[in-house]
This record gives C-alpha cells, sequence and structure tokens, in this order.
C-alpha cells in the first residue's frame, strides 16, 4: 500500500482514536497490516489510572537494538483559541493548551455562579412547579455539559497528530529489509496526548534494557516548514549522523529536563524525537492540533522520515 493510500486510511477510516473501542477498533485493523508485513503483532494492555491503556508491539521488541516509538492516541477537541502544540516543550504545550480545555468549565461556573445568585432563592416547587423545574434543569444542563466538554470530546480530524507518525512507522515497517528487521521493533503507545500511560507500560516491559535502547520517536511529521531532531545528552551523536540521512539536513535540538515535563519524550533517555512545524519564537511549533483544521499528512514529508530513518539503520 502506497504512502497516500495509508493517510486515507487511517486518518479518513479511522479518524478518531480516543474512546477505549476506538482505539481498539484501531489496533486490530493496524495489527493487521503490520502482519502482512511479515512481522509478530501482540498486544499490551494494563490497567492504569484513568482506566485501561493498550500499547502495540510489533517485532521482537525485547531483544531489538532501535525501537520506533509513536504515540496512536488523538487528542480531544479544543475550545476557545486553538492550542499551539510544541512537540519539544511541555510546558508550553500545557500554558498553550490550558484555556482550550478548561474554557467549558470556566464558562458554566459563571453561568452556574449566576444562575444560583438570580434564579435559586425565587424558587418556590409548591406555587410555581413549571418554573422551578426549569431553572434547575438548566442548571444541571449547563454542570453536565461543562464537565462533559472538559473531560473531553474527541477531535475529528487528526491527520497530523499523530496519525502522520503511525502512517510513517508502518510504512518504515514495510520497507525494512530482512537484516533490518532484526535490529529494529515498533511500540505503538496508548494516551500520549494525555497521562502517557503507554510510556509508563512501556518502561514496565523493559525494566532493565530501556534506557539503553535507542528510541526514534515520530510525533506530527506530516505538516511544516521544517523537520527537527530532537536529542539528549546521551545521544548527540546519534542526532548528528541521522540529521545527514535527511535529503534536508534538519536542524537538531538539545532538550533538556525542565523542557519535557509533560512529554513522552520525557521517558526514554537514549532516545530521538522527529518533528516538524515550523518555528515561532525560535521554537518549533505545531499548529491546528486539536482542532478541525488538522487536515494536512503531506505524502513527501512522511517519505522523507522513512528513507532517513530507513538509511541511518
Amino acid at each position: 500500500m502506497n504512502t497516500q493510500d495509508l493517510i486515507i486510511k487511517y486518518a479518513i477510516g479511522f479518524p478518531k482514536r480516543y474512546s477505549r473501542q476506538q482505539k481498539n477498533t484501531f489496533i486490530n485493523e493496524i495489527g493487521k497490516d503490520f502482519q502482512a508485513c511479515g512481522y509478530r503483532v501482540n498486544g499490551a494492555a494494563a490497567k492504569k489510572k484513568g482506566g485501561v491503556s493498550m500499547n502495540l508491539h510489533v517485532g521482537d521488541v525485547g531483544h531489538a537494538k532501535t525501537l520506533i516509538v509513536v504515540n496512536y492516541d488523538t487528542p480531544q477537541h479544543n475550545y476557545g483559541n486553538p492550542m499551539k502544540y510544541y512537540p519539544f516543550n511541555g510546558p508550553s504545550t500545557f500554558a498553550s493548551s490550558f484555556l482550550p480545555i478548561y474554557a467549558p468549565t470556566i464558562l458554566g461556573a459563571l453561568i452556574t455562579l449566576w444562575l444560583v445568585v438570580s434564579f435559586i432563592p425565587k424558587l418556590d416547587f409548591q406555587t410555581n412547579l413549571l418554573y422551578s423545574v426549569f431553572i434547575v434543569a438548566i442548571l444541571m444542563i449547563v454542570m453536565v455539559g461543562s464537565f462533559i466538554m472538559t473531560k473531553g470530546v474527541a477531535n475529528k480530524t487528526n491527520f497530523n497528530r499523530n496519525t502522520s507518525g503511525v502512517v510513517a512507522a508502518l510504512k518504515l515497517a514495510e520497507e525494512l529489509e530482512d537484516n533490518q528487521r532484526n535490529q529494529v521493533a515498533f511500540v505503538l503507545t496508548d494516551n500520549g496526548c494525555t497521562n502517557h500511560n503507554g510510556d509508563y507500560m512501556l518502561r514496565e516491559a523493559l525494566p532493565k534494557t530501556i534506557d539503553e535502547r535507542l528510541v526514534i520517536m515520530l510525533d506530527c511529521v506530516g505538516n511544516g516548514s521544517e523537520f527537527v531532531i530532537g536529542y539528549k545528552e546521551d545521544t548527540k551523536k546519534e542526532a548528528a549522523d541521522l540529521a545527514t540521512c535527511f535529503k534536508n539536513k534538519p536542524k537538531r535540538k538539545l532538550c533538556n529536563k525542565e523542557e519535557l515535563r509533560y512529554t513522552s519524550f520525557s521517558f526514554y533517555k537514549k532516545g530521538l524525537l522527529i518533528s516538524k512545524g515550523n518555528f515561532i519564537k525560535e521554537e518549533l511549533v505545531v499548529e491546528n492540533t486539536s482542532t478541525s483544521k488538522d487536515i494536512v499528512c503531506d505524502v513527501d514529508s512522511i517519505d522523507e522520515v522513512v528513507k532517513a530513518i530507513k538509511k541511518y539503520i
């Protein structure tokens, strides 16, 4: 299957991977595609905070020299000002997403306060039943509605975050030579957009070796003007070597511990993170995620990532 077909299949056929049922449907389907490429596939489930999480292990995860790690879940729809996603700066992402995520709660609290102050003292179920029931119903609708909207409604379109990473991983798996497949395994991790349960699970699955493995993460690689390779102190050489494998040599960024708070990348000591976006005030930003405007997943970008990693391996 070519890259364009994979984008159509997973960005349009499986656009939402937010609820457990949506994720399970996706895992079942993409697991079949990995199997069709000749890989052994296993699901790894665990009950974590927030419910059951599931990772997909592809290939010999226990012994592979290099792990390609991709968050497969999709984010909730954000209300208010569209958030900006900073792949290499968790605190900036948190600050940008606070108002869009919590706008329903803030607005709901203000409306609730107004209803309580203005109308609750006037309730009289004996002499004015319909009026009283109506006010209570409105109050309940506001409270429950704001809670549901804050807890999360699945974003409907997610071409870049992170369908682009999923497609790149699947395409890379398809194109690796037999000798390369012995060195590489893939892990699709759950809850990368929320509490990073999938990253916790991967560390727990490989407690003695995860810090020794080279982990290459693919996060939002389908849209933007520039690729960036994030690296840590332990992977400076690997980042430089990987950069030379791209058609247009990407920038490299040394990521410190403070910047990586609230990110999946923080879980992997010997890690590289490939992402693509636009620079705003010297920081790489991925725009339009968690909105209806996340509709771009560029074929050439995906193919460039795949060719670069294949060449590097």
